[in-house]
């Protein structure tokens, strides 16, 4: 690829990962080369950061709108940059994408801490300050300040979530957890579960390097370096780990709003259910617990998943619906399985 045919449709792709090596290293001398290649990267990454976040949350495809409205703009060879920007906010129409925007683009004033928060069944995506991504499961919420500041970048996670890190060696990335756990990292891809009623904390590696950092049964600092495709299980009670090797892909699938099980029992899966749907599971004979499941859906309707109980001979019967906190009205179902 020729510097010189660098364009917003080449931008989109740099930021999404999808260049190879040579293409990438391309894109960044020409990044490099004025202030105006430096801009025009700068208000496409920022676009393309709204627009992910928006078909995450509302599962609509803007980056397919993004690319169909940039093929139009070029046929037309007069349209000035400014203007194809301001069309792709026409078209999409969100509000998400103007609050995102200001969020991104107004000038830095004081350090604010932001918390973030999301409902019963709901996920979310995150553009952290410094070009990392989260994502964010149901009941989850995240902690972090307007701009990372000092020596680390910390956020304060309880829940489940999913981070891509942006690398800077110099400066490391931690989550910190309700417990007494914390996750290290440099530039990678994790998954980490650290709800504050929950008895353990679960660290997924997907790539790169973690780094965690916890309190032994003698409340002594120990660490450990998990390693890609590793999980790190750690009790809090007893303050002892264990190490697993699980099907990443059932693990993550969560956050591209899927869900995937390979030979996974059926505890494990009333658990991707319930946080995906806001529903209690009540199992009334415990032989149930033998069944597995293997097949990947995104199905967004939970009689889909009940229906597929059926076919291995479980019955279900919906028993009320009630709230599920005071402060919180989406309502939880509650499902009994026999």
């Amino acid at each position: 690829m020729n510097k010189y045919d660098i364009n917003e449709h080449i931008l989109l792709n740099y930021f999404s990962g999808l260049l190879t090596l040579p293409e990438k290293k391309a894109v960044d001398e020409w990044i490099d080369e004025s202030e105006e290649n430096k801009k025009l990267a700068q208000d496409v990454h920022y676009l393309f950061l709204a627009t992910n976040a928006i078909e995450r949350i509302n599962r609509i495809d803007s980056y397919k709108a993004l690319e169909d409205v940039n093929r139009k703009i070029k046929s037309r060879k007069q349209i000035a940059w400014t203007i194809w920007f301001q069309r792709v906010a026409a078209v999409l129409l969100l509000p998400l994408i103007g609050i995102t925007l200001y969020l991104l683009l107004k000038p830095q004033e004081a350090v604010e801490d932001i918390e973030l928060k999301t409902n019963p069944g709901v996920y979310a995506l995150v553009a952290l300050p410094d070009g990392s991504t989260a994502y964010l499961n149901s009941m989850s919420s995240l902690k972090y300040a307007s701009r990372f500041e000092g020596n680390t970048r910390e956020v304060y996670l309880d829940g489940e979530g999913y981070f891509l890190v942006k690398p800077n060696p110099s400066k490391p990335f931690i989550v910190n957890t309700p417990f007494n756990l914390k996750a290290e990292v440099l530039g990678t891809e994790f998954n980490i579960e650290a709800y504050g009623n929950s008895t353990e904390v679960k660290t997924l590696l997907v790539s790169g390097s973690v780094r965690l950092h916890y309190n032994d049964e003698n409340r002594k600092e120990q660490f450990y370096t998990l390693q890609p495709e590793e999980e790190f299980n750690y009790l809090v009670k007893s303050a002892t780990y264990a190490l697993n090797h699980p099907y990443i892909p059932t693990q993550i699938a969560w956050k591209d709003g899927r869900v995937v099980l390979k030979n996974t029992s059926l505890e494990e899966t009333l658990k991707i259910l319930s946080k995906r749907f806001n529903v209690e599971f009540i199992v009334k004979n415990t032989k149930l617990y033998d069944n597995s499941f293997t097949y990947t859906s995104e199905e967004q309707h939970l009689l889909f998943y009940l229906n597929a109980f059926m076919l291995t001979g479980i019955q279900y019967r919906f028993i009320e619906s009630e709230k599920s906190s005071s402060e919180d009205l989406t309502p939880k179902s509650v499902v009994e399985l026999y």
